[in-house]
């Protein structure tokens, strides 16, 4: 009697968005999603740390990987997107940082 991923997925999804919650879902599955979107090598130089007001905070450590994830920004936000609610990702800013710093935790309305 068990439910499949796919139901079960969309019940929480409606529950979440019933108690408002639902942005603030899909910016938690972000950052904690990064890894799997980008892959294993870009995860291990940029993480992302934080998800506020619809973007998504990616601490990179070398300026020249910095440089390259710009020029992919664009095919990761279509990969986001094409994500049960991965619209509420709206922009990914890349800062400087240890790719060591451990997210925060804060996901912001």
């Amino acid at each position: 009697m068990g439910q499949n991923p796919t139901q079960l997925g969309r019940l929480i999804e409606q529950v979440m968005q019933s108690f408002g919650l639902g942005e603030r879902f899909h910016g938690w599955q972000a950052v904690r999603l990064w890894p799997e979107i980008v892959g294993p090598e870009i995860a291990k130089q940029a993480k992302a740390v934080r998800f506020s007001e619809g973007v998504l905070t990616v601490v990179v450590e070398k300026d020249a990987w910095r440089q390259e994830l710009e020029m992919h920004l664009e095919r990761i936000l279509f990969k986001f997107r094409s994500l049960p609610g991965g619209g509420a990702v709206k922009k990914i800013v890349l800062k400087a940082g240890s790719s060591s710093e451990k997210r925060d935790g804060k996901i912001d309305d």
